[in-house]
């Protein structure tokens, strides 16, 4: 149950960035994201992380190692995902044009 609850945790931490993160991603380099909007949204990420983990390690010390595992796996496996799909976004919109493709 507290590995579920830190899947869960971590993925309601990456709601802030991943809503800018989407916008921007779609409308390209005219979404309309600022740099402070970036850096209020992974404030208040880091933020409510950080919340989490201390909410559990205040009820129960003992499940904070576990929790806090599942929390971060989960958060990095999003943002590795969310990479990759931007990764493919910038390489798919460029044209090499370079001597060796025909």
């Amino acid at each position: 149950m507290t590995v579920l609850a830190g899947v869960a945790c971590g993925l309601v931490g990456c709601i802030p960035p991943a809503v800018l993160f989407e916008r921007a991603l779609k409308k390209g380099k005219n979404a309309g994201v600022s740099v402070g909007v970036g850096l209020a949204s992974i404030l208040i990420s880091f933020v409510a992380l950080s919340a989490m983990i201390f909410a559990v390690y205040m009820r129960e010390s003992g499940a904070t190692l576990r929790f806090g595992c599942a929390l971060v796996v989960t958060f990095l496996a999003f943002w590795g995902v969310e990479s990759l799909r931007a990764w493919r976004a910038a390489n798919n919109g460029s044209q090499a044009g370079g001597k060796d493709e025909q």
